[in-house]
C-alpha cells in the first residue's frame, strides 16, 4: 500500500503509513527525550550535589526522607520505586556520611525505621537554592516547571497503571503483586 496523500485534509496521522522519519527516529521518541533530560538534570544538579558530598541518587531518597521521615526501607524503596537492593547501599553511604540514621522498627524486629540527621537538615536551604537556581538557569517560570512536572507525573501513573495490568506487578517492586 503506498503513501497517503498528505494534503489531504481529511486524512489523520492515524490514517497515513508511519515511515522510518516518524516513527522510529531516535528524536522523535518520547523515552528518549525524557531519558537525557533527566540525565541533563542530574548533570546540572551535580556541582552543587558535589558541594553537598552527595549523588543524585543519595539526593532523592533525602528528599524522601525529608518528606517522609521515620520510612521504612521498604515504603523508602516503594517512594521511589526502586528495589531493596539499589536503596539500600544509598542509605549505608548516607549513613556512613551522618545524613541517615535508623531506628528499631518495633513489631518486626529486622525492620528499621529511616530517618534524616540534624546534619542532613542543613542540607535542605542548599537544595532549595539547587533546584531554584537550575529553573532560573534554563528560563521556566515555576508555573511553567509546575505543569512540566505535573504532566510528566500524569504520564507515569497512566505508564505504571499499563504496567500493573499488562504484569500483574507495580514497577520497581519485584516483590509485590497486585
Amino acid at each position: 500500500m503506498g503513501a497517503m496523500n498528505r494534503s489531504t485534509p481529511h486524512t489523520s496521522a492515524a490514517d497515513q503509513e508511519p515511515d522510518f522519519e516518524t516513527s522510529l527516529a531516535l528524536d522523535n521518541q518520547l523515552c528518549f527525550a525524557l531519558y537525557a533530560t533527566s540525565r541533563l538534570v542530574a548533570a546540572a544538579y551535580r556541582p552543587f550535589l558535589d558541594r553537598m558530598g552527595v549523588t543524585y541518587p543519595q539526593y532523592l531518597v533525602l528528599l524522601a526522607l525529608w518528606e517522609q521521615p521515620g520510612s521504612s526501607m521498604k515504603q523508602l524503596c516503594a517512594r521511589l520505586s526502586l528495589n531493596y537492593g539499589s536503596v539500600a547501599p544509598l542509605v549505608k553511604r548516607l549513613a556512613t556520611a551522618g545524613l541517615v540514621g535508623s531506628d528499631p522498627g518495633g513489631a518486626d524486629k529486622r525492620e528499621v525505621v529511616l530517618r534524616p540527621t540534624t546534619a542532613s537538615g542543613a542540607l535542605e536551604d542548599q537544595v532549595r537554592c539547587m533546584i531554584e537556581t537550575v529553573a532560573v538557569d534554563v528560563g521556566l517560570s515555576p508555573q511553567d516547571l509546575t505543569g512540566l512536572r505535573d504532566q510528566i507525573n500524569d504520564l507515569a501513573r497512566r505508564l505504571a497503571e499499563t504496567t500493573r495490568l499488562q504484569t500483574g506487578r507495580i514497577p520497581g517492586n519485584k516483590h509485590e503483586n497486585l
